[in-house]
């Protein structure tokens, strides 16, 4: 009896944690989210530097918004995944590495001067 409730609860716990890992947001997915997320930081923390009223408005809550239905994503999700990511310093690491990785390759294509594009007579 005891081994069947045992077992029976090891079923249960496994396939909850199952389900919960196919809603956090893999590492590619999550990456230009948080890169966006600290460009809109940093966007918000100068102006309300500028303008001290800024800050009053929380405008920084609707740039993640935007952000957030830019790529497709709840708030719930990018929470729970950066949560879980939390727990596990080794996938944060990579996570963060992978978000700094990512901003100086966003940074180089800024750096970039424009292709001059030549018209035809």
């Amino acid at each position: 009896m005891i081994r069947n409730c045992f077992g029976l609860l090891l079923c249960i716990l496994l396939f909850s944690c199952r389900n919960n890992h196919t809603s956090i947001l893999s590492i590619a997915e999550i990456k230009p989210v948080i890169w966006d997320m600290l460009n809109a930081d940093n966007w918000y923390l100068q102006a309300s530097l500028m303008d001290t009223a800024f800050k009053k408005k929380k405008a920084n809550i609707v740039f993640y918004d935007k952000i957030f239905k830019q790529y497709d994503i709840t708030r719930e999700q990018f929470y729970k995944s950066y949560s879980y990511y939390e727990l596990h310093p080794e996938r944060m690491r990579i996570l963060m590495d992978s978000v700094e990785a990512y901003g100086a390759r966003e940074k180089m294509n800024l750096d970039k001067p424009l292709p001059i594009i030549k018209l035809k007579k």
